[in-house]
């Protein structure tokens, strides 16, 4: 039995996630978008762990980008996603692209993951990271 990830057994666990279908933007979201700028509506998106969210409720995806066959990583807002589950990391070039940045990659655990992809799915845990509040532009503010 082999104790290096592959078939048998996966590197991590990452939050999997859809892109909306319809998304507001401009003035008081008066139009509709089909999609992001990098992702279609609808196309699947892999989450790696926040780490260094600024308080705007952003993670980084991975999933193919619009037009192309090849995997992305960009940095998206996690307001533009639905439908938010776990599944197991099997691919070595998703790993590789999971853990672009310091401080991102996969779950070792897959409930720290579940309990994450609770967070996002109800919005309570989108401006919180690391035990550290970012509820908004007035936290941490003195006046």
């Amino acid at each position: 039995m082999s104790t290096s990830p592959g078939p048998e057994r996966p590197y991590g666990y990452a939050v999997v996630a859809n892109v909306r279908r319809e998304i507001p933007y401009g003035p008081g979201g008066a139009e509709l978008r089909s999609g992001t700028k990098h992702f279609p509506a609808g196309g699947k998106v892999w989450l790696a762990p926040p780490c260094w969210d600024l308080g705007f409720g952003e993670a980084l995806a991975v999933g193919r980008h619009r037009g192309s066959p090849r995997l992305a990583g960009v940095v998206t807002r996690v307001v533009h996603l639905e439908n938010f589950r776990v599944r197991a990391v099997y691919s070595p070039d998703l790993c590789r692209r999971l853990e672009t940045y310091p401080g991102t990659g996969l779950w070792s655990a897959r409930e720290d993951a579940e309990a994450q992809a609770a967070g996002w799915s109800t919005g309570k845990d989108l401006y919180r990271t690391a035990g550290r509040d970012h509820s908004g532009p007035s936290a941490g503010a003195s006046g």
